[in-house]
């Protein structure tokens, strides 16, 4: 990561919303992550390292901030969030992530405040669907809303794409950072995974300064 990238971290909501929703102790673990000079060092598997990359990554491909046009810059986004999980990921497992940076780049562009300007934070539009052309049928279910139409009790963390689904369901349930948090608590108590995509998500709708 260059220097003006971290100087300026609490300046992106991304990792703000992590930081938020961790103890102490691993929030210092976030800031050396954060101090390494890279977005992802190779190796690095634990599920902080590659949620804080896959926050970066977001950060620095905004479609909003590209010179790209608009198909090139969303495929390079969505393509190298999936690349962080490692040449073993599943397709299951690429689907989740690159559906996971399209929504969070969605979010920080998008409006603020109502639960319709969530909604279609969390909407993928047509040529967007088409573009993210999952490969997983599992997938698709997240990718409609399930998480939406679920109880808590038919949620689960066993895989990536569940972790999503999941971070989701508390992210929409919310009407804000903590009142997520406590859904959080609710589902899944301490499961790792959750709590950080559930930070990025909120980070970008409830920390982002945008409001057009």
């Amino acid at each position: 990561m260059n220097s003006s990238l971290l100087s300026g971290q609490a300046a992106m909501p991304l990792i703000r919303g992590i930081y938020c929703l961790l103890p102490a102790e691993r929030a210092r673990e976030l800031t050396v992550l954060l101090a390494k000079g890279t977005c992802h060092q190779e190796g690095e598997t634990s599920p902080l390292a590659v949620v804080t990359a896959l926050a970066i990554h977001v950060e620095q491909h905004r479609l909003d901030c590209t010179s790209q046009p608009i198909y090139l810059g969303r495929e390079q986004l969505m393509t190298g969030a999936a690349d962080l999980l490692g040449e073993d990921a599943s397709f299951e497992e690429q689907d989740a992530f690159r559906l996971l940076a399209l929504l969070l780049d969605k979010l920080l562009r998008g409006g603020r405040g109502s639960r319709q300007a969530k909604l279609d934070g969390l909407t993928p539009s047509v040529m967007e669907l088409r573009a993210l052309a999952t490969i997983s049928p599992n997938t698709c279910a997240v990718v409609r809303g399930s998480w939406r139409r679920k109880s808590r009790n038919q949620l689960g963390h066993a895989s990536w794409l569940d972790v999503v689904e999941a971070a989701l369901w508390c992210f929409w349930h919310g009407d804000d950072l903590a009142s997520g948090e406590v859904l959080l608590g609710v589902l899944l108590g301490r499961d790792e995974r959750v709590r950080l995509v559930y930070g990025l998500l909120a980070g970008a709708f409830y920390l982002s300064e945008r409001t057009d």
